[in-house]
Order: structure tokens, then C-alpha cells, then sequence
């Protein structure tokens, strides 16, 4: 009997300590959240991302999704066909018009925009104004690099017939295409495919995206979001291999990742097919903002050789003339994606160049 009764008793201290620990885990996460919520209230930009039939991510066809900041809110539409856009395009030109085909990361897909304020639509609008009739189609998808947007180009791209091809440079990009591992060079030093896909997590994002939980948290929980972003962030520096290291400049964290010869060849082997397909072909740098007046070219990581050559647009000098201590070209509390007027710099430096 006292066995019994000893033996009751532990259950009910072990019951007993598990209520405390849960409470005090419950009390820890609502103070948490309360404190995200009034003093470092986060930005909410989801983006919904499938496999592709030709081994990358593409924007998940038909997704609707909303992104807001402490500064901005934002609509996401993806047409059917996965690219950012509020209808369907045909394969075949429409008489008389031009295709323009972009290939970027959420930096040309728009992240923190709504579709009439992003470059590629501000393009097109420009270009129109020049008595230019044109179709901009926006194959970006966030977080991919310069690989990515190869294959993308090859898989899918080349088929709508687009008469000029742009690819976005970014500093992301070098750490981007390590982390893919989508090309390599042979022992002639010519790029060839690994044959890998990249297709990061897919299976456990969508496990994620159909539990209710999941979207609760991550659509209305300030402190779930922190602690999914600073992971997030850590894993993409370990497969990167910058485990301990990057660079922050003014609070920014910024890649100094030089060009590979990989990178360079991908953007080479780009240009290539594009021509091939009898298209122009240009690369768009997306400066880094180090304050609302001061930006830094993503070329910088180029070979200078490459970066001087004439279909490579630097933006930074638009981007000086456009900036004032009054006028924001990047969110500054959100992701720092592009804000309408740097979209408008981003598209008036490029038309520029088209026209």
C-alpha cells in the first residue's frame, strides 16, 4: 500500500511540474509576442513556391497572397502559369508587340509591391509611353539566383518568344548559385550541368502550408515569424558556407561573395541561348542601399571586364539622382525590397537602355 500511495505521489509531482513548465513556456511565448508586437513588430512576406517540372522552385500557379510590413501592404497574384502577373499569356507573340521576358529574384518579382507598382509592370509602361508595344513577362521567383534563372530561361522562358531577355545581378546571387549547385565547369572550363535539381524543403513547406497551425502562426504571430527568419537566415549561410561570417554594413547584412567563374559562365551560357533565340540580352544591377542616399553596385562582384560590358546596366547612378533624405527607394523596416519609386528608378534606367 505505501508503495502504491509513494508511487501516486510521483505521478502527481511529475503531473504537477509539467503544468508548471507548460505554463511558464505559455507565459514566455505571450510575453514574447506581446513584446515583437510593441517593440519589434515584424514584417509578414510569405511566399508560396512549388517544384518545377525542370528541377528549380517557381511561384506556386494561381497563388494569392497578402504581405505586410510596418510600412506597406501588398497583393501577390500569380497567374497560371506561375509568373507574377493578373492574366495568362499565350505562347505565341501577339501581333505587333515585343516580349520582354524578366528573370530576377523578389526583387523583380516585386516583393512589398502591388503588380502596378513593380519594375516590370513600370516597364512595360514605359515603354508603351515611347510608342514601344510590349509584353513584360516576370518569370522572378524570390530567392533564386542566377542558375536558377538559366534553367528557368531554358525550360520555360525561351517558349513565349521574347525578343530581349533580362536577367537581374544581385549580391545574393554568388551565395545563391553555391547553395543550388546547378552548374558546374567541365576541365575545359565550360559549364555543364550537375544534374542536380534544387528544389530546397519543398516536401516539409508544403506539410507546412496545409497545417492550420502552421498558417495561423506564421500569418498572424509576430514571434514565430522572428524565430523562422533568424533560422532561416542561419541555414542559408551554412549551406552557403558562411557559417559564422557576413558582412553588415549600416545595419544591412550584404554578401561580399565574389563571381565564381560558374557565375560568370552562367550568365555568359544565358546570353547565349537567349541570342540563339534571337533575342537581345541584358543584365540589371540591383544596388545595395546603405542609406537613402547612398547605394552600392551588386557589379562590384563581377569581373570588371564583364560588368563594363555594354549590355550590363548599372543602376546606381539612377538610383543617386533619383535618392533625397525625404524620398525611401527601399522599404527600410520591412524586407528592403523595392519601394514604387525605386521600381520606377529600376524600370526608367532599363527602358533607357531598351529604347
Amino acid at each position: 500500500m505505501n508503495s502504491f500511495i509513494s508511487t501516486s505521489d510521483a505521478m502527481k509531482k511529475a503531473f504537477t511540474y509539467l503544468l508548471i513548465a507548460f505554463g511558464l513556456a505559455l507565459y514566455s511565448a505571450a510575453f514574447g509576442e506581446i513584446f515583437m508586437r510593441v517593440f519589434a513588430p515584424q514584417s509578414f512576406v510569405p511566399r508560396l513556391v512549388a517544384a518545377a517540372p525542370y528541377g528549380v522552385r517557381m511561384n506556386a500557379p494561381g497563388a494569392v497572397y497578402r504581405q505586410h510590413t510596418p510600412e506597406v501592404r501588398a497583393v501577390v497574384r500569380i497567374n497560371d502559369q506561375g509568373m507574377r502577373a493578373d492574366r495568362d499569356f499565350s505562347l505565341q507573340k501577339p501581333e505587333g508587340v515585343s516580349r520582354i521576358a524578366i528573370f530576377g529574384d523578389s526583387y523583380f518579382l516585386g516583393y512589398e509591391a502591388d503588380i502596378e507598382d513593380i519594375a516590370a509592370t513600370r516597364l512595360e509602361e514605359d515603354l508603351r509611353a515611347a510608342n514601344c508595344p510590349v509584353e513584360v513577362l516576370n518569370f522572378s521567383v524570390s530567392g533564386f539566383g542566377a542558375g536558377e534563372m538559366l534553367r528557368t530561361l531554358e525550360a520555360k522562358g525561351m517558349a513565349f518568344q521574347p525578343d530581349v531577355v533580362i536577367f537581374q545581378w544581385h549580391h545574393t546571387d554568388p551565395d545563391d548559385d553555391r547553395r543550388s549547385n546547378l552548374y558546374a565547369l567541365d576541365e575545359e572550363g565550360r559549364l555543364k550541368p550537375t544534374g542536380e535539381s534544387y528544389v530546397p524543403a519543398m516536401s516539409a513547406r508544403e506539410f507546412a502550408e496545409r497545417n492550420p497551425a502552421y498558417r495561423l502562426l506564421s500569418q498572424h504571430s509576430h514571434l514565430f515569424v522572428a524565430l523562422r527568419e533568424h533560422a532561416s537566415r542561419f541555414v542559408r549561410r551554412v549551406m552557403a558556407g558562411h557559417v559564422f561570417s557576413r558582412r553588415v554594413t549600416d545595419g544591412i547584412e550584404e554578401s561580399d561573395t565574389p563571381a565564381s567563374a560558374v557565375d560568370v559562365a552562367i550568365l555568359a551560357a544565358a546570353e547565349t541561348r537567349a541570342k540563339a533565340g534571337g533575342a537581345d540580352f541584358f543584365v540589371v544591377d540591383v544596388p545595395g542601399a546603405q542609406s537613402r542616399t547612398r547605394f552600392r553596385s551588386s557589379f562590384r562582384l563581377l569581373p570588371a571586364d564583364v560588368a563594363a560590358r555594354a549590355n550590363y546596366v548599372s543602376t546606381v547612378e539612377a538610383f543617386e539622382h533619383a535618392a533625397s533624405l525625404t524620398r525611401k527607394l527601399y522599404w527600410e523596416r520591412g524586407h528592403r525590397h523595392l519601394t514604387p519609386a525605386g521600381n520606377a528608378v529600376i524600370a526608367r534606367a532599363t527602358a533607357e537602355r531598351e529604347e
